[in-house]
C-alpha cells in the first residue's frame, strides 16, 4: 500500500511532526483543522464562523488528494464547549448536504479555538 503526505497550499504549516494529510490506498485521512490561517490567526469569532473556516481548511487538505466533502465517510470533531453544538451541527450540515458521514463530537480543551475537525474520505477505485 503507498502512502503521501501532504502539507497543503494556504493552510499554516503543522505545529508538530505530522501531515496535513495522508492517503493510504483508497482513503485519504487529514489531520484534525482549525480555524487558522496560514500566518496561524484564528478565523471568526463565532462557533458558526470558525465551523466554516475549518470546514474550508478539511476542504483544502482534501483537495489536494481529488477529494471533496461528498467523499467523506467520518469526521470527529471537538467543540470547547459542548453548548455550541447544536449551532456547530446547522452550519456542519450546510457543508454535508450530499452526505451524511459517520461522526464523533466530544468536547476538548482547545488551544485559542471554538473548534477541530478531521475527515476521513474515501476515494475508491474510479477516484484514482
Amino acid at each position: 500500500m503507498s502512502a503521501t503526505s501532504t502539507t497543503a497550499r494556504e493552510l499554516p504549516a503543522p505545529g508538530g511532526h505530522y501531515a496535513l494529510g495522508r492517503r493510504a490506498g483508497d482513503f485519504v485521512f487529514t489531520a484534525g483543522q482549525v480555524p487558522r490561517d496560514h500566518n496561524r490567526n484564528v478565523i471568526g469569532d463565532t462557533i458558526e464562523e470558525q465551523t466554516t473556516a475549518t470546514l474550508a481548511n478539511v476542504q483544502r487538505v482534501l483537495a489536494e488528494f481529488g477529494a471533496t466533502l461528498d467523499d467523506v465517510v467520518k469526521s470527529t470533531v471537538h467543540l470547547a464547549s459542548l453548548s455550541d453544538a447544536a449551532a456547530f451541527n446547522a452550519v456542519y450540515a450546510q457543508h454535508f448536504k450530499n452526505s451524511k458521514p459517520v461522526r464523533t463530537v466530544t468536547g476538548s480543551q482547545l488551544n485559542g479555538v471554538l473548534v477541530e475537525i478531521d475527515a476521513v474520505a474515501y476515494l475508491g477505485a474510479d477516484k484514482v
